[in-house]
């Protein structure tokens, strides 16, 4: 019989797995050196908890994937790994996704602090996700194919990632908000929210949440609220 501390193990048993295989597809992907060490650094700091939440939201079976294939992660080493690695990279854009992320955050940044972005910063944030992300999930690509209509030039096909940048620089609230829009009234735009708030409280900037559980009153219940309430101990 299967017990709760069992399936627990099991699980972050799974959830190192998953880490080291990321991480060795990570070593062999074609991707620049800041995009090796950025997306190395968040893996390697990125709870359990977190890793888990994005595994389900793209559907990996981390738990049958390491009992299955349990020697994945030194088999993403091999020649066959690096070969396969670079061929989902090219069916999902990312290299070209990466450049173009890397200078639009740039760019934001930069509009940010000149006081120069043409919608707040929420909105901002909330599409330059939706476009990045776009390859990982069906609604993504959807609302991906959706954002080109609006902000590309069918004159002058860009990344939809340049169109946003040049839609941002130029002030275009038109397009921004059109773009906002779709997202907003479809599932994706959900699906990004949460993402959101999985990253605002992996990086502390959500407000803390407090569970109250009744139960009987004993010394280290006292001692517990005592602390909370004084902010801990002196020492």
């Amino acid at each position: 019989m299967t017990t709760a501390k069992t399936e627990d193990s099991e699980r972050e048993r799974a959830l190192s797995w998953l880490r080291e295989v990321l991480t060795s597809a990570l070593e062999v992907c074609p991707l620049s050196y800041q995009q090796k060490k950025k997306t190395g650094r968040l893996l390697n700091r990125m709870r359990n908890w977190m890793l888990a939440s994005w595994a389900g939201a793209l559907s990996i079976d981390y738990v049958g994937g390491s009992s299955q294939y349990p020697a994945l992660a030194e088999q993403a080493k091999s020649d066959t790994g690096r070969q396969l690695a670079q061929e989902y990279l090219d069916i999902h854009d990312a290299v070209p996704t990466g450049f173009s992320l890397d200078r639009l955050a740039r760019s934001v940044v930069k509009l940010a602090q000149e006081g120069r972005l043409p919608v707040d910063s929420e909105m901002v944030a909330r599409q330059v996700c939706a476009l990045a992300w776009g390859e990982c999930t069906e609604d993504g690509m959807e609302f991906a194919e959706k954002a080109r209509e609006i902000l590309g030039n069918p004159e002058k096909p860009n990344h939809v990632l340049v169109d946003y940048q040049m839609a941002l620089e130029s002030g275009d609230r038109e397009k921004l908000e059109a773009l906002d829009g779709v997202l907003t009234s479809g599932r994706y735009g959900g699906w990004i929210n949460a993402r959101l708030e999985e990253a605002r409280r992996h990086l502390g900037l959500d407000q803390p949440i407090f569970e109250v559980h009744f139960g009987e009153r004993n010394p280290q219940w006292d001692a517990l609220w005592g602390n909370i309430i004084k902010g801990g101990k002196d020492d």
